[in-house]
């Protein structure tokens, strides 16, 4: 017996035989039974999305269950009519899933998106608006669709990373919390007094306008081959890192320069002894 994609020939001629067997009454039956289908579909997926709305859940996800509910609906509609029009049903549901496997097969990428946007959604890692690091891709969430999530980088580019790869990710999401920890090192020379280099990095701080009133932390880090590394570190409002980071240095900069100490770089001092 021969099949095509896994469907036997046989059931193929009995809904063949079934259709070409149709008189105009139960056409005209049938035709009525798919209006009252649709109508019913329409009528529950609209009380779904209502029930949706009162959840947390994304509005991307609303339409992925409406699709899905409204799929199933029209599949069990049509199997159904096909019962009352004679058709084999088992046949019908074998040719059916020979189809869905194959689009499925087709579209297998796009389904892994759409797979790792469910898992996006549902864990909640990042939401619209976020400033956030995606396997290295840093900007602002401007979408999160189900099957991509677009970001918005700070050289003002547009950036699509597909929900698959973002679901496998490591992901750094610097919105989270209102404050962060910002941290800085900075290398003065030996021949500085470090009071007097800790003062001017204190002073450097205090001209930082998001920075008046926080605790910050001033000491001397590590002492290196050719000068004293300092650490600072504060908590500052998330959204202002990246300007105030710029902006403390220019102080820092500046702090030095009236301070008179210099901030020096790798060198090397060769001492010549002549005999």
């Amino acid at each position: 017996m021969l099949r095509y994609a896994g469907v036997k020939t046989e059931d193929l001629a009995n809904v063949k035989a079934s259709l070409e067997g149709l008189t105009l009454k139960q056409v005209l039956i049938a035709v009525a039974m798919l209006a009252a289908s649709i109508a019913i579909v329409r009528v529950v997926t609209m009380l779904v999305g209502r029930a949706l709305k009162r959840t947390k859940l994304d509005e991307s996800v609303h339409r992925l269950i409406k699709t899905i509910l409204r799929f199933l609906l029209y599949f069990v509609a049509l199997l159904v009519i096909a019962s009352y029009l004679g058709v084999d049903v088992t046949a019908l549901v074998a040719l059916l899933s020979v189809l869905t496997l194959a689009v499925s097969l087709s579209v297998q990428n796009a389904l892994s998106n759409v797979a790792g946007g469910l898992m996006v959604m549902g864990t909640k890692p990042f939401k619209k608006g976020d400033y956030v690091s995606i396997d290295g891709m840093t900007g602002v969430v401007d979408e999160i669709t189900m099957v991509y999530t677009r970001l918005h980088t700070v050289d003002n580019r547009s950036v699509l990373i597909p929900n698959s790869k973002v679901s496998s990710a490591t992901v750094e999401n610097y919105s989270s919390y209102p404050k962060r920890r910002l941290d800085l090192t900075v290398s003065a020379s030996y021949d500085a007094d470090p009071e007097r280099v800790m003062q001017a990095l204190r002073s450097a701080i205090e001209c930082c306008e998001p920075l008046k009133g926080e605790e910050i932390c001033v000491a001397i880090e590590d002492f290196g081959d050719s000068a004293i590394a300092y650490h600072l570190h504060f908590w500052i409002p998330s959204a202002r890192v990246i300007s105030t980071r710029f902006e403390l240095r220019t102080h820092i900069w500046e702090a030095f320069r009236n301070s008179g100490i210099e901030m020096t770089y790798p060198h090397l001092n060769v001492h010549v002894k002549n005999d």
